[in-house]
């Protein structure tokens, strides 16, 4: 069971999906407070450490959340605690050119150097010119990872605008 650390606990009392149902005997948590359920390995089934968003008052001591992640494995009668506050996520020039999942941890496995939008480009000889072999690169896409970044191995579907593979004649 996660610490309370002197917070409001309740029980999960349904999972449709992302949707939890809890319930709090003590005292409802506030709209948008952030959920924890923490359930260690065993019994037959793996770890569970899940965020939930409180979404909704259902009256008789109840509150309608929204998992942040997969609800797999989460069962009736699991301990969730009350934060007391909503979920935050990093903010600043640390989380520039970063990939973060919906409660800010990092999901782009970048370690090493860091380096922002705005810096100066590298010198001359650090860059690495298109590839010859890869045809006329006014037929691809280039800007594709500043506007949306995408996760290596990710799954993504691309659409060109009008003019996309067009060649000026």
């Amino acid at each position: 069971m996660p610490e309370t650390n002197g917070h409001n606990t309740g029980t999960v009392e349904q999972v449709i999906g992302v949707v939890v149902d809890v319930v709090f005997p003590d005292g409802l948590p506030e709209i948008y407070s952030a959920l924890k359920i923490g359930i260690p390995a065993g019994e037959g089934r793996d770890a569970i450490d899940l965020t939930c968003e409180v979404q909704q008052h259902l009256g008789d001591d109840r509150v309608r959340a929204v998992a942040m992640d997969a609800t797999d494995g989460l069962r009736r009668g699991d301990p969730v605690v009350d934060t007391g506050a909503s979920i935050t996520v990093p903010v600043g020039k640390d989380t520039l050119g970063r990939i973060f999942n919906l409660l800010g941890e990092p999901i782009d496995e970048r370690a090493g150097r860091r380096r922002g939008p705005l810096a100066d480009p590298p010198a001359g000889a650090d860059r690495r010119g298109p590839d010859p072999d890869a045809g006329d690169p006014r037929d691809r896409i280039k800007v594709v990872d500043l506007l949306a970044p995408y996760a290596k191995g990710g799954k993504v579907g691309l659409f060109g605008g009008a003019g996309a593979s067009a060649r000026p004649s």
